[in-house]
């Protein structure tokens, strides 16, 4: 997925183009460095200048004979070479004014050594060449009057172009005595090149040679299995998230840099046809490695060019064909497919810049920076071969595949954070919203909860007004019809008052915070009419067993529980004429069961109209959802058994 910008914004330019100034420079450093002054480390052994050259034609029985042979005719009686004075470094065979034979070997005679600085008695000297290129190297002694051979390097010669030829010439002692040779072998219409040449102890001179096999083999090596690595990462990644094909882009860029690195550091094969079709591969892969630099800056790039996309695959896959070591194909030579390439990397390296100063994104201005350095290392490495730049020069192009990972990395690494900014972000904006509808939901949840408290104040002033209205209330109108009429005595007043002051007393009870607990609530009612029963000689008994809560028990449930209760009681007190009343609350398998036994006169229910005592009873019990069961017989007192739920079902 490409993002929809990724413009920095305004405070990061100054860092970004501080960054990019800082890497261009250290790039351009490198570059320099490596172009000019490159022969590290740097040593006590001057290096040999002027030489003498001096072309030996080859035949191919010569050469198949091999070198031994070759050395017996450049020695052999009034064939002495005459050798012509050259500077090195050499750049090709044309500055020596030598007619070139069809094959022949080049010939560079090294002065006569003189002491050799720190080459003490069992010291042990070498000669050390940078760089040969072109061909074969050999290298010869004359002492005594013959040429001996010290070195062949003749089954190197297809990595001879970047390998540093180093040769033990023995003691010091001797060193000096002798007079060196370095020869190379190579066609007429394959020129070759030649740094300056180095003879010195071999502990001044290791150091040197080491240093440059790993920067022309090792580094490359090393840069390239490194890009190969992240590359591994990154497709294991998109396999993971297949719309994230940048990561596609990535891993097949680090494979093309593989491909097109491999020649710097491996073993080329040995069959010409092979070999033909292994420097096809490293070098069209360098275009491929061109176009995915292109893809992978466009998903940086707001305004992408679809066709301009289009048209550069097909360029560079018309380049791959084109350039195919077959019969017939037009591109056969590398250094045209080098200059193509050029060319075209140019012009997409100018579109990329344009975009950059038209977007401002700060990951496409360092792809871009990276491509342009790209382009600055295969330029030198191309005025390399053509013999522009000396041969003591290194191959940069290696080495660019690190600047391009660390801009790859440099901009998925951007984009990681900044996708995770955005995400923080996100999630702080959720966290802000999260509050305000927490702080909205509390506002309301108090206003509700006040509405809600304004309601039960609301329904229990009117259930207080209500229970009052038809309990006290009504009593106290009964008692003032009567009182005004005349017809009630003292004793018969004050009985209604205590009537209505014990109503009022079961209005009060059933506010009292119970806890759902019915033992609790008829323990006051008990509290309340103890005196009462026993100035009526009475006696209470009163058996409890442990109850649960009563969840339905709220305060007009409880109100309705006395109510029955005290209504059985004074029933009791005015007409069992009883010594013993008992109140037993048990618990039974699906409720609780209130009874009240009196051992009073009783009475047979089948004798009597039920009234309006025994029917208001019946309705409060029913009100509760549970029942009322009454048992009296005549001279054996009465049972009245009050069952109630343990869950309230709905009245309806």
């Amino acid at each position: 997925m490409r993002p929809a910008s990724w413009a920095s914004s305004a405070t990061d330019l100054p860092v970004g183009w501080a960054r990019q100034l800082l890497l261009l420079g250290v790039a351009l450093l490198i570059l320099l460095t490596a172009a000019w002054v490159v022969d590290l480390p740097r040593h006590s052994v001057e290096p040999i200048s002027q030489v003498g050259l001096h072309v030996q034609p080859l035949t191919l029985g010569s050469r198949q004979a091999g070198a031994a042979a070759v050395l017996r005719q450049l020695q052999a009686p009034g064939s002495e070479p005459v050798w012509r004075p050259v500077s090195l470094p050499l750049r090709g065979t044309d500055e020596a004014g030598l007619a070139a034979p069809d094959l022949g070997i080049w010939w560079h005679l090294l002065p006569a050594a003189r002491a050799l600085p720190g080459g003490g008695a069992g010291a042990r000297c070498a000669l050390y060449v940078p760089r040969v290129s072109g061909g074969a190297v050999v290298v010869a002694g004359w002492r005594e009057g013959r040429w001996s051979l010290q070195w062949d390097g003749a089954d190197l010669w297809r990595e001879q172009w970047n390998r540093p030829v180093w040769v033990d010439v023995g003691l010091c002692e001797q060193a000096t005595l002798t007079r060196w040779a370095v020869g190379v072998v190579h066609p007429a219409d394959q020129g070759h090149r030649i740094s300056r040449i180095y003879l010195g102890p071999s502990e001044a001179l290791l150091p040197a040679y080491e240093a440059r096999t790993q920067l022309q083999q090792s580094g490359a090596q090393v840069g390239s299995l490194a890009f190969l690595a992240l590359g591994v990462i990154a497709l294991v990644y998109w396999l993971g998230r297949p719309r994230e094909s940048s990561f596609l882009v990535f891993a097949l860029t680090s494979v093309a840099w593989t491909l097109r690195n491999l020649h710097y550091y491996t073993t080329l094969p040995r069959q010409q046809v092979t070999l033909d079709w292994f420097w096809w591969m490293t070098n069209a892969s360098l275009a491929w490695v061109m176009a995915l630099m292109y893809l992978f800056a466009l998903y940086f790039d707001p305004r992408p060019s679809p066709r301009l996309t289009r048209a550069l695959l097909v360029f560079v896959l018309a380049v791959s064909l084109l350039s195919m070591p077959l019969p017939g194909m037009p591109l056969h030579s590398l250094l045209a497919v080098h200059l193509i390439n050029a060319v075209v990397a140019s012009a997409v390296g100018l579109l990329l810049t344009l975009r950059t100063l038209q977007t401002g994104g700060e990951e496409l201005r360092h792809i871009t920076l990276a491509f342009w350095l790209t382009e600055a290392f295969g330029l030198h490495d191309l005025l390399l071969v053509t013999g522009v730049i000396a041969p003591s020069s290194i191959y940069l192009l290696p080495y660019a595949s690190l600047v391009v990972l660390l801009a790859f990395l440099y901009a998925a690494q951007r984009r990681y954070v900044l996708a995770t900014r955005q995400a923080a972000e996100a999630q702080q904006r959720l966290e802000e919203q999260l509050a305000r509808r927490e702080e909205e939901l509390r506002e309301n949840h108090e206003r509700l909860r006040s509405v809600e408290r304004e309601q039960a104040l609301l329904l229990e002033r009117q259930r207080l007004v209500r229970d009052m209205h038809d309990g006290l209330g009504s009593n106290l109108m009964s008692a003032l019809v009567l009182a005004e009429q005349g017809r009630l005595s003292r004793d018969a007043v004050a009985g209604l008052l205590r009537e209505c002051l014990d109503d009022l007393r079961l209005v009060i009870d059933s506010l009292e915070p119970i806890g759902n607990d019915l033992v609790t609530l008829l323990a006051l009612l008990r509290h309340r009419l103890a005196r009462r029963l026993e100035a009526a000689g009475l006696n209470l008994v009163w058996a409890v067993d442990d109850l649960p809560p009563l969840d339905w028990l709220t305060p007009p449930e409880a109100l309705q529980v006395l109510r029955i209760v005290q209504e059985v009681l004074n029933n009791v007190l005015r007409h069992a004429h009883a010594r013993q009343v008992r109140i037993a609350i048990s618990r039974q398998p699906d409720g609780v069961r209130v009874a009240i036994e009196d051992d009073g006169i009783g009475f047979d229910p089948a004798q009597t109209t039920p009234g309006r005592g025994l029917r208001h009873l019946r309705e409060r019990a029913a009100r509760l959802g549970g029942r009322l069961h009454i048992d009296s017989r005549p001279g054996l007192g009465t049972s009245v058994q009050l069952d109630l739920a343990f869950q309230r079902k709905d009245p309806a």
